[in-house]
């Protein structure tokens, strides 16, 4: 049996006038990850992505990647 996926999420994260949201999509491919994460002009950031499938005996398997958003302005950054 190959690797396969078999379904995922992305949580994004949005500042709005009520505080922080988050936002679930889920997507059935990578394709669909890569489409979610490259969307141009996107506000949200991305939190978290769960990609669930089984590996190659067949086991089921789930990853779970965490990111950390800053926002910093550039007068911040420089001496």
């Amino acid at each position: 049996m190959s690797v396969t996926v078999t379904e995922g999420q992305i949580v994004f994260r949005q500042w709005t006038s009520d505080g922080l949201t988050e936002q679930t999509r889920t997507f059935a491919s990578l394709h669909e990850l890569y489409q979610l994460c490259l969307q141009a002009g996107n506000p949200n950031l991305i939190e978290r992505v769960i990609i669930k499938g089984r590996d190659e005996s067949g086991a089921e398997r789930t990853l779970t990647f965490s990111f950390q958003s800053l926002s910093m302005e550039l007068k911040d950054l420089l001496p």
